[in-house]
């Protein structure tokens, strides 16, 4: 069995966060008291600032402002 590997940042976080989800949280609910819960909340906001870097990029490249 092969499987991509994709190094694209947001899809490493995301796979991360889906990890901790299934096999260190339950999979059912978001447990505040979870050990893992702190990390998986850095994750998250890693993967906003990420997909907004990523969003404000595009933005200024397609309204011409990297001059």
């Amino acid at each position: 069995m092969s499987r991509e590997i994709t190094l694209e940042p947001s899809v490493m976080i995301e796979e991360l966060m889906y990890w901790l989800h299934q096999n260190e949280m339950g999979g059912d609910f978001i447990d505040p008291d979870n050990r893992f819960f702190p990390l998986y909340l850095e994750l998250q906001k890693l993967l906003d600032k990420v997909n907004n870097d990523r969003h404000d990029l595009y933005v200024s490249v397609k309204n011409d402002e990297t001059k």
